[in-house]
């Protein structure tokens, strides 16, 4: 124990004249009587030329002593040595992702992760301060450099779970810049730490500790859902994995429509996926469920990854020019492929054509023209060099070595067992990010927007590669399509992940848009620069659109003319498809880069607690003490003056 600033102590002093007043006679009060006779014995003060007297026992100025004492003490700010994790600036990173919904630990992981960080809250001294950084799909700072305890811990309470999945990179690069402005920057992670098997998460000029939540790994997801077209009935894929290190017994439903097309028990293997392909599902198919219910003995703590959707909309097809000489892995899975029309035209015939215009996509195989064709969306499988594409040369049989599962395109594919005779090697657009790419760099999967435009290419034509025999061939094309389509296109199977905005084109100014989410009514979106918005995903379901289109003019056969609005519906899915999420088991060591990363939950330092406002209220509980005490004394002499018959003196 100390005092931050002893000379407050001084105010000790003031003791003196306090106990000096008691010492003082005490004044007699004059009064008049009758007679005095039988008094002056009593009257007589044997000390009446001194002006002092002994000192006499006093309650009053034993509070008044005790209250000075006191209140020299809160001047003097008492502090005692504590435990605390961090000290003076303090970045706290509270993991609010669906993984924290786990329930292995009591009520669930998120509720264990808030008490830890009301824990950090309490262990503040009074120059510390605090950051309490969300991470969820982006991270949500909900205080800011505050030692204000009370707002910090209002900001905690108002913190909630999500469904969404972990943005990583947005919160450590956030922290990253914090400490970076503030040497001696503690950031401390709360959460499972599954987020760091995500790569490219920057580095911390920080100290960097790490509060472990959660205990076991079990778990089972779905991690794919995805309706193809196959003829006049469509098919079914469905993906999933279970993560934990013993096998997993479930209970798969699936339900279409309403109705349930089919159950069956799984048997998945210690960290290890099952795919299954469901045929002939009835022509008139829109909305397909999947559920996973854990069999007994087998135990899964994270629900929200149980439960999946996908639908078949009927919109209009897609325009797609395919320019090839003959490639009948395109031609017939396209054919194939009810959502889009299908032209093909030969690479010789590409300039000559007039009607450019009319198509949303174009499919160039084994050929690049000198000038992208304007706005619509373009896929390259081989092309040879262009300007916007320069080849610099060729890798021989190219192994894959990097996948960007979470890349729109690559969503329920495997091409980890995908053999390449030859890759064509790219000067590396600005535009573009790589989506694969072999084990020495080189890309086979590239994709990227320039000047607003679409772009997919593959470094690899299909003929030199066992890709188009490969299972996820037809997912790898459905997939590159949806995205290439023009942006706010209801694809056949629209996908969005939680917390993901998803934006449509408005062709008119009379067009309204209403988005309907699971359970809540709709909303009308607002429309900027042609188009409108919707960003609360956050429920995982079925959501449904409708568009309000241009009046259509109908004259009956009495003259008048009236107006009718055609409505369009048409729906999109959210699932939560997330190993990082899914995959619930806790790590022991965050492994990030920091000035020393390696320290977990046990690690603590020592600080300073001030103790001053305790002795505050003791000191404010003595001075109404010392208010009654006197009081209660002033009445007391009160009454008897007043009951007195002239003999009281």
């Amino acid at each position: 124990m100390g005092f931050l600033f002893p000379l407050g102590l001084v105010f000790l002093i003031l003791a003196i004249p306090i106990i000096l007043f008691y010492l003082l006679k005490l004044r007699r009060e004059e009064m008049t009587v009758s007679s005095n006779i039988l008094w002056r014995k009593v009257l007589q003060d044997r000390q009446a030329n001194a002006p002092w007297q002994k000192l006499q026992k006093n309650w009053l100025m034993f509070l008044q002593l005790l209250l000075l004492l006191i209140l020299a003490a809160v001047l003097s700010q008492p502090f005692f040595e504590s435990q605390a994790t961090a000290t003076g600036n303090i970045i706290v990173l509270l993991d609010s992702s669906a993984t924290m919904q786990a329930t292995d630990v009591s009520p669930n992981r998120f509720s264990k992760a808030r008490q830890e960080v009301s824990n950090l809250i309490d262990q503040m001294g009074n120059s510390d301060k605090m950051t309490l950084v969300l991470m969820r799909s982006f991270p949500e700072v909900v205080a800011t450099a505050s030692s204000n305890k009370a707002e910090l811990r209002n900001a905690l309470d108002k913190a909630k779970v999500t469904n969404e999945a972990i943005n990583a990179k947005g919160a450590i690069t956030l922290a990253a810049t914090n400490a970076d402005r503030t040497p001696g920057t503690t950031v401390i992670v709360v959460s499972n730490g599954g987020f760091t098997r995500a790569e490219g998460l920057p580095p911390l000029r920080a100290k960097v500790r790490y509060i472990k939540i959660g205990e076991s790994d079990n778990n089972q997801a779905i991690t794919g859902l995805r309706l193809r077209e196959s003829g006049v009935a469509p098919q079914l894929f469905i993906g999933l994995s279970n993560y934990a290190e013993i096998p997993a017994k479930a209970t798969l439903q699936v339900t279409v429509d309403g109705k349930v097309f089919n159950t069956r028990e799984v048997d998945i293997g210690a960290n290890d996926k099952f795919d299954l392909t469901l045929t002939d599902l009835p022509s008139t198919t829109k909305v397909v469920n999947a559920t996973i219910k854990p069999i007994s003995g087998t135990q899964d703590f994270l629900a929200v990854d149980n439960q999946a959707w996908t639908v078949r909309n009927a919109g209009d097809p897609q325009k797609v020019l395919l320019v090839t000489t003959g490639n009948s892995f395109l031609s017939t899975l396209l054919t194939r492929m009810t959502n889009y029309k299908v032209s093909k035209i030969d690479p010789s015939e590409y300039e000559a054509l007039k009607n450019k215009s009319d198509y949303n996509i174009f499919i160039f195989d084994e050929f690049a023209p000198d000038q992208l064709p304007f706005g619509a969306g373009v896929w390259l499988i081989g092309p040879n060099n262009s300007p916007f594409l320069p080849v610099t040369g060729s890798s021989k049989e190219p192994v894959v070595g990097r996948l960007e599962q979470n890349d729109p395109i690559l969503r329920y594919t495997d091409l980890s067992s995908i053999e390449i005779a030859e890759a064509k090697q790219f000067e590396m657009p600005g535009w573009a990010h790589i989506v694969a790419a072999a084990g020495d760099g080189t890309p086979l999967i590239i994709a990227g927007e320039r000047q607003g435009q679409r772009i997919a290419a593959l470094s690899f034509n299909l003929h030199n590669s066992n890709l188009a025999l490969n299972i996820s061939w037809p997912i790898l094309m459905v997939n590159t399509l949806g995205w290439l389509q023009p942006q706010g296109a209801v694809d056949a199977v629209s996908e969005a992940a939680p917390g993901e905005p998803v934006s449509f084109v408005v062709g008119s100014s009379n067009e309204q848009i209403s988005v309907t989410a699971p359970g809540n009514g709709a909303q009308i979106l607002k429309v900027i620069n042609n188009v409108a918005s919707f960003t609360d995903t956050s429920q995982t379901g079925v959501y449904q659109v409708t568009r309000r289109l241009d009046t259509v003019s109908a004259t009956p056969s009495g003259g008048n003319t009236t107006t009718r609005p055609r409505v369009v519906t048409e729906s999109f899915v959210v699932n939560l498809f997330s190993d990082t999420v899914s995959n619930i088991k806790p790590l022991e060591d965050l492994g990030l880069q920091g000035t020393n990363s390696g320290v977990q939950n046990n690690a603590t330092v020592k600080t300073e607690r001030e103790f001053w406002q305790p002795l505050a209220l003791v000191a404010l509980i003595l001075l109404m003490l010392e208010w009654f005490i006197f009081y209660k004394g002033k009445i007391t002499i009160f009454s008897r003056k007043k009951s007195s018959s002239g003999k009281t003196v």
